[in-house]
């Protein structure tokens, strides 16, 4: 036992002392301890007799695999924040597509992907996943249920509402849009109902020379990412989050659908004329089929949090995980079933990594959410000043500095006024910059 108390203190990889684990891990290590004592000490007396000193250092060598990753995990030193705003412009290069040309056939990661996916689809997902895992940390964290709605409220709505009412005021204007209601009465409560539900409010006639005619398309997620929202607290009054099997059941379910789903398609395809009328109706499609996959990559970031102390950091895995994105390529209808798995694991490995410092990324302002508000109507204005038709790739060089700069304001003027002092000083609020598209 001597020999195990002299040996030197383990720390982790992110340069941490084990030793200094939260007391539901020293109680789970003890268990493990004493389990390892019994065959490799000479007596289970050796174990009883050693001073308490000595204990902790067995205790501390044996966290050391069962525990490898949860401080690195729980730290708030990591690369989030560069994710973020890595997905929001993956979405301005996306969008530049359809919008430019009006086709996203030729979009790189439909065409890698067999016309599975869009770099959009996997950046919406990615978005998700990272909110699945911070509100879950955020609501565990949070001294009750209204302190928790409080700070997603002051997240999510002013920017929101201030980006919906330069919409209104500019680029309806601009576009061209006209009202469909005729009174200032009712366009005034249509702008409030729809503003208070994270909605779009309602226009026609919009940008009538471009490949689409919507304003700020990319606002359709963030209504599903408040619901999200309610669904963790909802786990969380029930006790849910603290019974880790009961999301993991949740997000097996959500899986099990989207094969369903994908069974349904199939079977529309071969000619059930029945439910062709069923799958082709455009609620269902819109609705169930497109909004599906975000179930399950929100729920994954809750299982991993939930399950982050057991999960390993591994370069093997995150290896393995690029070779099933990769095969999950060339096997049709496989994409949405695994990358809420793997996917999630990549974005978190790389996340958390320990030898990438970039957590320093978001010390002037955390732009992510900013960039995907304003983002879809400055490419609309910039495709029609070319006459209704851009390249995507001039287009995308043109909107993303331009989109950058309207976060920045956003940001600035408006976003981080409503934040705790905190947040905006260390420039990382340990919440999702909401859902984009």
């Amino acid at each position: 036992m001597r020999a195990i108390a002299s040996s030197p203190r383990v720390e982790d990889s992110a340069g941490t002392q084990e030793g200094k684990a939260t007391p539901r891990a020293r109680r789970f290590a003890l268990r493990t301890a004493k389990a390892v004592a019994w065959r490799t000490l000479p007596n289970w007396w050796t174990w009883k007799k050693c001073r308490r000193k000595d204990r902790l250092e067995f205790i501390n060598r044996a966290i050391v695999p069962t525990y490898p990753m949860k401080a690195a995990f729980d730290t708030r030193e990591n690369n989030l924040d560069l994710l973020r705003l890595v997905f929001a412009v993956l979405v301005i290069f996306s969008h530049s597509f359809p919008l430019g040309v009006g086709k996203e056939e030729a979009e790189p990661m439909m065409w890698l992907s067999g016309g599975q996916t869009t770099l959009g689809t996997v950046a919406v997902d990615s978005f998700f996943i990272i909110s699945g895992f911070l509100i879950t940390h955020s609501y565990l964290r949070s001294r009750s249920v209204g302190g928790y709605f409080k700070k997603r409220v002051e997240r999510i709505y002013p920017g929101f509402i201030v980006c919906m009412v330069i919409c209104a005021l500019v680029v309806v204007p601009l576009a061209g849009a006209a009202s469909p209601f005729p009174r200032f009465f009712s366009r005034a409560l249509n702008f409030a109902a729809a503003t208070s539900l994270l909605r779009e409010f309602s226009y026609q006639h919009a940008f009538t020379a471009n490949p689409n005619g919507a304003i700020n398309g990319s606002v359709w997620s963030i209504p599903y990412e408040f619901a999200c929202y309610i669904a963790v607290a909802l786990l969380g009054v029930v006790g849910a989050l603290r019974r880790k099997r009961v999301p993991s059941i949740l997000l097996c379910a959500s899986l099990i659908f989207l094969v369903g789903a994908a069974g349904l398609i199939d079977l529309c395809r071969r000619g059930d004329l029945q439910l062709s009328q069923v799958l082709n109706h455009p609620y269902f499609w819109d609705r169930v089929l497109l909004r599906a996959p975000l179930v399950p990559a929100y729920l994954s970031g809750v299982v991993f949090y939930l399950y982050r102390e057991r999960i390993p950091h591994s370069a093997v895995w995150a290896g393995i995980s690029v070779c099933t994105l990769g095969l999950s390529c060339v096997v049709p209808g496989s994409w949405q079933l695994l990358f809420p798995v793997v996917g999630t694991y990549l974005v978190f490995w790389f996340g958390y990594h320990p030898r990438l410092q970039l957590h320093n990324f978001a010390r002037f302002g955390d732009f992510s959410y900013g960039t995907y508000l304003y983002a879809f109507p400055i490419q609309q204005l910039l495709v029609q000043q070319a006459g209704g038709s851009l390249n995507p790739y001039l287009l995308f060089i043109v909107a993303a500095p331009l989109s950058l700069v309207a976060a920045f304001g956003s940001w600035h003027g408006v976003e981080k006024w409503f934040l705790s002092r905190a947040s905006v000083t260390s420039g990382k609020a340990m919440v999702s910059a909401a859902g984009r598209s």
